[in-house]
């Protein structure tokens, strides 16, 4: 009743869920996302950087038109930041979805 812990294994929030996967890339990985329709046909990309080396921004938040229903060459780089929970967030106001 009161007070006793439940034996179910706690869910995580979906915005601690995509924290925990920005904070898991390596150097060079990215994680795609498709943004809701009303915000354009941009795939937005994360990706940590290969040349990080403790100082500076850690990720990159990448803007990419797609083509052929592929993130196309032309990339522009939206914001970067050492934050995985400021990316997450601003996923999350987005309606952002996986990009497979």
């Amino acid at each position: 009743m009161f007070g006793k812990k439940s034996d179910a294994p706690k869910t995580k929030s979906p915005l601690n869920a995509l924290i925990e996967a920005i904070d898991q890339l390596g150097p060079g990985q990215q994680l795609m996302y498709k943004l809701a329709e009303m915000y354009g046909p941009e795939i937005i990309i994360i990706e940590a950087k290969k040349d990080f080396d403790g100082k500076g921004h850690k990720y990159a938040v990448i803007g990419s038109p797609p083509v052929n229903g592929r993130p196309g060459p032309q990339r522009n780089t939206i914001w970067e930041t050492g934050k995985p929970k400021a990316i997450a967030a601003w996923l999350l106001g987005r309606d952002a979805k996986p990009f497979a």
